[in-house]
């Protein structure tokens, strides 16, 4: 991993401790940063470049576990290691109805600490090498559909790449090799997207896409009011993975997207 991978944030208003775990994190080959406090980790936070975060529950401003929330709303992809000194039943309870990774008690040791800072680093490089890998394919006749689409896909590195009809989009197929297509269902006539749908599904041609994942997106439900009655099944073809209505909302494109490539 680069050292920007490798980034840490120890913040702990005990400087003994913060020392001697931040001397012990360098000799493992992290890069390791320090603060006292919630001023501190906000500043270096929004300063960027951190995977990792080990905050102590005891903090002069606030309690750590109450911080979790700020920060994660600056980032929230950093892991996040709550420590502290004793635990109780009332405080660990508090600290994991918070987003955090892991709750590490200091007495516990330092190489059961190591384990969960690699786990969080593993985690998070698992989820970035898959997301940069994933490909996603637009096949959709509206150009402000896709352009709408599109940043929001990149927000989660997703890469994009568009077709604005059903022949653009089947060379498409074999030139990006996408991960997961959104079809649009009426382009050039009204049952476009079923029978492209069915080609990519079924047919010898498209054999190596045959288990890339499609979804339907489309606004005839917005338009009279009712999705399409077409039954794929009664007419012999093969249908989608996932139907959406437009618009489309972000959060629930995104989830949908990431349930249907993670099989």
């Amino acid at each position: 991993m680069t050292e920007t991978e490798k980034s840490i944030l120890i913040i702990d208003p005990d400087i003994t401790a913060r020392t001697v775990m931040a001397a012990f994190l360098k000799s493992e080959n992290f890069y390791v940063e320090t603060g006292r406090g919630l001023a501190d980790a906000l500043k270096k936070i929004r300063g960027g470049g951190f995977k990792c975060l080990i905050m102590d529950v005891d903090l002069p401003e606030i309690k750590g576990y109450e911080a979790v929330s700020i920060l994660k709303s600056i980032n929230p992809e950093i892991k996040v290691i709550m420590t502290a000194k004793k635990n109780t039943k009332s405080l660990e309870a508090r600290v994991r109805e918070q987003d955090i990774f892991f709750y590490f008690i200091k007495s516990f040791g330092k190489e059961e600490l190591k384990l969960a800072i690699n786990n969080a680093f593993n985690k998070c490089r698992r989820k970035s090498m898959k997301k940069q890998k994933a490909k996603i394919l637009i096949i959709d006749d509206d150009p402000d559909f896709s352009d709408a689409v599109t940043p929001i896909l990149e927000s989660a590195l997703y890469d994009v790449v568009t077709a604005l009809s059903p022949e653009e989009g089947k060379k498409t197929i074999f030139s990006e090799k996408p991960d997961l297509i959104l079809l649009d269902i009426m382009m050039d006539s009204l049952f476009d997207g079923f029978s492209l749908c069915h080609e990519i599904k079924a047919s010898e041609e498209y054999k190596e896409f045959h288990d890339t994942p499609i979804i339907f997106v489309s606004a005839v439900k917005e338009k009279t009011g009712s999705r399409f009655q077409f039954n794929t099944i009664e007419q012999g073809l093969v249908g989608p993975d996932d139907y959406m209505d437009k618009p489309v909302k972000p959060k629930d494109l995104i989830a949908r997207i990431e349930k249907l490539l993670s099989k």
